[in-house]
């Protein structure tokens, strides 16, 4: 949560917890997020790259500044090098996490985003949803010209998650019409 981590390891911790048969809940990655500071400058969520996390000192910078919410030994001579990048506990880039669980008709059993990527404003939406029910029904109709679409539409591709396709693949219709 404080690295605004892949929206993968949820869904893949929660599946190792289920194949080992331990609860886990999506609410309680939102819990998390909610109550650990995001401190991680780095694309897509911030300005820096990833060779800079490295020179600013890397993961066990981040595990130092997190002593307080973690405990661990191993990290307490870390250096940071780039505190811009690696934002000090008291100073995080956000008061909540990375990540945050979803939930509404569209993801009854839940969803997963990574808000520190998003655009202010397409975390609140009010408008038209235009929903594909799967990879097919995306490429079927996208580029119908009656498809009910304009700029401030959200296109919405169900099915695609952990169950709904293998691997959890990143899906984009081969070409969008500007209004998307």
């Amino acid at each position: 949560m404080a690295i605004g981590g892949s929206t993968n390891a949820v869904i893949h911790l929660v599946a190792i917890a289920r194949r080992a048969g331990l609860p886990l809940a999506l609410s309680r990655f939102d819990e998390l997020s909610r109550t650990t500071p995001f401190l991680l400058n780095v694309r897509p969520s911030g300005k820096y790259l990833m060779e800079d996390f490295f020179y600013a000192g890397g993961l066990p910078v981040v595990l130092k500044a997190l002593l307080p919410l973690l405990l661990a030994d191993n990290v307490r001579d870390a250096s940071c090098w780039n505190d811009d990048v690696i934002r000090p506990l008291e100073v995080p880039l956000a008061a909540e996490g990375g990540l945050a669980i979803l939930h509404g008709n569209l993801c009854l059993g839940g969803a997963v985003i990574k808000v520190s990527a998003a655009s202010g404003h397409l975390l609140m939406h009010r408008g038209r949803a235009v929903v594909f029910e799967d990879h097919a029904d995306l490429h079927r109709r996208i580029d119908d010209p009656d498809l009910p679409i304009d700029a401030s539409s959200v296109l919405v591709l169900k099915h695609v998650g952990p169950k709904g396709a293998p691997g959890v693949p990143e899906w984009a219709p081969r070409r969008c019409r500007p209004a998307c």
